[in-house]
């Protein structure tokens, strides 16, 4: 539970800004600005085991170059930053050693600035993120290993920045306090093996500016707004229907019972491919209020040692929600929601296949946030969505495949019709 909190408390995201200097007066639509990013992160090399003729012997891995892009923005007047990375490869930096894979998720974090952000200034910073961490050892030749992973681990990072125009470079340092494993090396022995515990962070930024768009005319009012109100200040329409997609991804914060007991050297808990959440739902603009339904399709998929599980669920949910207040724009909300799920699971063990399908209706909670500097006013809206559904699982000759499934709606584009034509 404490994972989820922490989770719920970091927030990212892009919000209409502009590139200019921040201004002195604090107003609502120097809350933030929006950047995207590239760069990436050096891991240095590290010793790991396998196994070779029935001997556990000592192996040296590579250091690697891992590369990223993040989309994320610079919070309250230039002394915040909140982000979302995604990874896009590795790369081995010595050929002649055993090759493996290590990789974080696609990651949110956030970032305090004790002095607020100037043009041509270095600014320090201190922060933390939350994302899985992936660890395979890919050998030579021979059966595929296990690629294991450790979920919502909370790392730290402290670095610096300095702005040149639209033009910023990073330099810092990532510290992962959980670096331990209990890795397979076959079917029946583990092996703990420590992955570097901090890695050195090389980032290109490029800030544009997304208000200009708007009528001078917009931007005055929606500057004139409270820095603190109800979302529905200034609404003058009863309510608009709305339409969206954004990349997700989901995973299981509980161990599974069958895999336990049945397929130990497998992964336990288990995180899905990205997909899209899409999403149909009516904004009644005076009651600070939504409701949305929604549809997902994960996929998840652990294999090793000649085993292969493969699980797909189809899941439509429908759900309430409340805004609570808005924040210069950013405005979090709370609700609930009932999914009727689909699961299709694939077991493959060395070529002996089967095959099983259930259906459930799952209760959750929903915790959200909208980035809306035009208050209700506004066609486009950026969202972001949690869905945590506790009791999710099925069973498998009797046992229980937990998932206590925490769905992660990274961006949500939000398209409102009505609002266009106004």
């Amino acid at each position: 539970m404490r994972k989820i909190i922490a989770i719920l408390i970091g927030y990212f995201c892009g919000l209409h800004l502009q590139a200019q200097d921040l201004k002195p007066q604090k107003q609502r639509l120097d809350f933030a600005r929006m950047y995207l990013e590239i760069g990436g992160n050096f891991f240095p090399s590290f010793a790991g085991k396998q196994m070779i003729n029935a001997e556990v012997t000592s192996i040296d891995y590579s250091a690697t170059l891992n590369p990223y892009i993040t989309w994320g923005g610079f919070h309250f007047w230039g002394h915040a930053e909140f982000y979302v990375t995604f990874p896009i490869g590795q790369i081995n930096l010595d050929g002649n050693k055993v090759r493996h894979k290590l990789q974080n998720s696609v990651a949110t974090g956030a970032r305090i600035y004790p002095w607020a952000l100037k043009q041509g200034k270095i600014r320090p910073y201190f922060g933390c993120n939350w994302g899985t961490l992936a660890f395979e050892h890919i050998p030579q030749t021979g059966e595929k290993y296990t690629m294991l992973s450790k979920d919502f681990l909370l790392n730290f990072d402290t670095g610096m920045i300095y702005n040149y125009r639209k033009i910023g470079f990073r330099l810092a340092v990532n510290y992962y306090p959980n670096n331990k494993w209990q890795y397979p090396l076959n079917k029946t022995e583990m092996a703990e093996i420590s992955t570097p515990s901090y890695s050195i962070q090389l980032g290109l930024l490029y800030a544009f500016d997304a208000t200009k768009k708007n009528t001078q005319k917009n931007l005055e009012k929606w500057n004139s707004y409270p820095n603190v109100s109800k979302l529905s200040y200034d609404a003058k329409s009863f309510g608009d229907f709305f339409i969206g997609a954004g990349p997700s991804q989901s995973f299981s914060l509980s161990n599974s019972e069958y895999n336990a007991q049945e397929f130990p050297y497998l992964q336990q808990r288990l995180s899905s491919s990205a997909y899209f959440d899409l999403a149909v739902g009516y904004h009644f603009n005076q009651f600070n209020f939504f409701t949305a339904l929604s549809f997902r399709n994960p996929t998840y998929t652990t294999e090793g040692f000649g085993v292969k599980q493969t699980i797909k669920k189809k899941s439509l949910a429908i759900e309430l929600n409340k805004y609570l207040i808005d924040f210069s724009g950013f405005a979090p909300y709370i609700g609930l929601n009932i999914a009727y799920d689909n699961i299709q699971y694939k077991e493959d063990v060395n070529g002996s296949k089967r095959e099983t399908n259930v259906s459930s209706f799952e209760p959750g909670i929903t915790f959200g946030w909208d980035i809306v500097p035009g208050k209700t006013n506004e066609a486009i809206v950026l969202r972001t969505n949690l869905r945590w559904h506790p009791y999710a699982n099925f069973k498998v000759d009797g046992k229980a495949f937990n998932f206590s499934q925490l769905e992660y709606n990274l961006i949500q584009v939000m398209f409102y019709p009505e609002r266009l034509k106004r």
